[in-house]
């Protein structure tokens, strides 16, 4: 699954695209969030994001894919059938930061169930490889301010539960989102199951991988991406789990650093480089998640 395709280099092609010669960036495999489903459901949407997949070398693809319409299983098989072809690995993805809450959790697990249901109609090449979740608990303002530990239990509690489902129908696997604070900040330190951990961590014994929204535009320094995110990868390294490393694009965020959206593609593969660097060699570390496709297109393109 990781590390399906390791780039040999970075090859940004197209009218007015920047190239960057392969010497200049280390291998990394590159993964990327796929939010709009119009992407999978138009056939010229999805061959444009299966180009732009293949010229920007991105071999794993985190696609929205939350109580799809009947009328759409068959459009999702055949951007399955074409990835898989190509070489993409592409996991399912959903999240609500409402999903943390006990109460919810029979949402997740009726997507985790019915993603299940929906390869199992399927043949092999029209399967996901997959499940991935994008839930954010602190977006919930009143209840996380109030209530933090009791937010980051039920989300371990819940890939727990999802982790059991999975578990029976290997080689699908399970992902996660964390923020990259979830090991930096002693408060949130938590026991779940007897020990006391950062909540990343106890996801880690839990999950197949993490994707560490690692929010910075830049790769060093105290602050930089690559200090921000050195826990987990040492972490994982334990445990023998991967980590992405996350990195924004979107443009016109707030505080600006966050993101990569509006610098010069040739900068970002500047920092990308860097972070390939600080890395290679490291047994857990996955590769760079681009969020997300609309925004990314526009850096590079």
């Amino acid at each position: 699954m990781i590390g399906r395709l390791l780039l040999a280099f970075f090859l940004l092609c197209g009218p007015g695209a920047s190239v960057l010669p392969a010497s200049e960036v280390p291998p990394v495999p590159l993964a990327m969030w796929v939010w709009d489903a119009r992407h999978i459901t138009s056939p010229p949407a999805r061959d444009q994001l299966l180009t732009f997949c293949r010229t920007q070398h991105i071999a794993t693809l985190y696609v929205t894919a939350y109580q799809l319409p009947p009328d759409d299983a068959a459009l999702y098989r055949a951007f399955l059938h074409a990835a898989h072809r190509q070489g993409i690995t592409v996991h399912a993805l959903a999240g609500d930061p409402r999903w943390a809450l006990s109460r919810y959790h029979h949402l997740p697990l009726a997507w985790a169930e019915a993603i299940v249901a929906f390869n199992q109609a399927g043949r092999p090449e029209e399967r996901f490889d997959g499940l991935h979740t994008d839930i954010e608990p602190y977006l919930l303002s009143k209840a996380w301010s109030d209530h933090p530990a009791q937010l980051l239990g039920g989300l371990l509690n819940l890939h727990a539960k999802i982790a059991d489902r999975v578990a029976a129908h290997r080689p699908l696997q399970l992902s996660v989102d964390v923020p990259f604070w979830f090991d930096d900040d002693p408060a949130y330190l938590i026991e779940w199951h007897g020990q006391v951990k950062a909540p990343s961590h106890h996801l880690l014994d839990v999950v197949d991988y993490e994707t560490v929204m690692d929010y910075r535009n830049y790769a060093e320094g105290a602050d930089g991406a690559v200090a921000l995110v050195t826990q987990e990868i040492d972490y994982a390294d334990q445990v023998g789990k991967t980590v992405f490393v996350g990195q924004e694009t979107q443009p016109d965020l707030f505080p600006a650093y966050i993101t990569y959206g509006g610098k010069p593609a040739a900068y970002w593969w500047g920092e990308v480089a860097k972070l390939a660097a600080a890395f290679r060699g490291r047994k857990s570390f996955g590769g760079v998640a681009v969020h997300h496709y609309d925004s990314y297109r526009k850096l590079v393109g």
